[in-house]
């Protein structure tokens, strides 16, 4: 590894690093990360002691190979590139060779490696319920690895439906050479491929500079695709303006009160805004339903754990929307005391945490007795 290379990653990390703390106080690392991981692991455990009598068995073996076909890829083969590089390092050929054969091995080493731990996590069952050997995984890993390497590749040089056509075409390939060509021939074909496009690799896309404009491109985005998620996530991120409230075109254009008390005007405003602000509303609506989800898939003894993270991190993250809302200048103009908010925020957070929490609660009273 180069030592540009190290401070470019040593950069990279850091980065990282600061987003993540940005995002992850001690209060979301204490309620939130910490009981995921032990419930995670708990959960894991009593699912391989209890795999041959769980809904997986009535899975068939292909659909999980096809799905792995499918999610499973390599964003970009990393080269660390930065646009200043390209009078230095263009001028200076073997530094930016050396550069870009060090991210390259670093990026399909690292994503083996990933894909190693997820097939080992899977492989109870593909052994105990599919009766697949060992070797015949190792064969997957290799499959899964080639393909997902050459569709790397080919975003090089393909045009976006291009890519998908592909993609579709080396899933069904991937899956038809794993469950009906012997092994052998299997390990062989894509073996030859690997080294193939290895090969073909280096020469036009190490070597070359070519695609350096490209190549920096799909770099900087893989630096900043964390960045980039939080921004998709919340893009009142991207400044610290509160965010402007647009009334849309359809969706209560011409809306009318929503509470008949008079005093009701501070929840008013606000049940207003979560509905006119998609980022609020579906943030909202993704994070009960993927909870309540979990709730009900999870075993019995793991229902109420998972109920009371996901009351306590549902609470959090409306408080955090109520605190944003409060935060615009409008409420400048009400002049509203800070009891009045309280008061307001109290029911707020009864209405959008307590009642569909209570709610989830009485279903899964209802499930566990029928």
């Amino acid at each position: 590894m180069t030592s540009l290379l190290r401070q470019r990653k040593k950069l990279e990390r850091s980065h990282n690093f600061k987003l993540l703390a940005s995002v992850v106080d001690w209060t979301v690392a204490l309620y939130v990360v910490v009981p995921a991981i032990v419930v995670g692991f708990f959960l894991y455990k009593d699912f391989i002691l209890n795999i041959s009598t769980s809904w997986v068995i009535h899975i068939p073996l292909v659909f999980f190979i096809v799905l792995l076909f499918l999610i499973t890829r390599i964003e970009t083969i990393r080269t660390y590139l930065q646009r200043a590089d390209r009078l230095f390092l263009i001028q200076n050929r073997k530094h930016m060779v050396r550069l870009k054969q060090a991210g390259f091995y670093w990026s399909l080493s690292k994503h083996l490696i990933l894909l190693g731990s997820a097939l080992a996590l899977l492989a109870p069952i593909f052994i105990i319920v599919h009766h697949v050997k060992i070797l015949e995984l190792l064969i997957l890993l290799l499959l899964l690895f080639t393909n997902n390497f050459t569709y790397a590749l080919l975003q090089l040089k393909l045009h976006k439906w291009q890519q998908l056509v592909s993609k579709i075409f080396m899933c069904i390939l991937g899956t038809g050479c794993f469950l009906y060509v012997p092994v052998i021939i299997t390990a062989l074909i894509y073996l030859i491929l690997l080294v193939y496009f290895t090969t073909y690799y280096n020469k036009h896309f190490v070597y070359s500079t070519k695609y350096f404009d490209q190549q920096v491109e799909l770099d900087q985005a893989t630096f900043y695709k964390w960045q980039s998620l939080l921004f998709q996530i919340a893009p009142e991120l991207r400044s610290q303006l509160v965010p402007k409230l647009k009334k849309p075109r359809l969706l209560w254009k011409n809306s009318k009160r929503m509470f008949l008390r008079s005093d009701y005007y501070i929840e008013e405003l606000v049940c207003k805004t979560m509905l006119r602000q998609k980022q609020y509303l579906f943030g909202y609506l993704r994070f009960l339903s993927m909870g309540f989800g979990l709730t009900i898939i999870v075993p019995s003894w793991a229902k109420i754990i998972v109920l009371g993270i996901l009351y306590f991190t549902l609470r959090s993250m409306m408080q955090s929307v109520i605190q944003q809302i409060f935060e615009h200048k409008i409420w400048s103009i009400f002049q509203v005391s800070n009891e009045q908010i309280h008061a307001a925020s109290s029911r707020l957070l009864k209405g959008f945490v307590d009642f569909p929490l209570l709610c989830v609660l009485i279903i899964l009273v209802i499930i566990l007795v029928l």
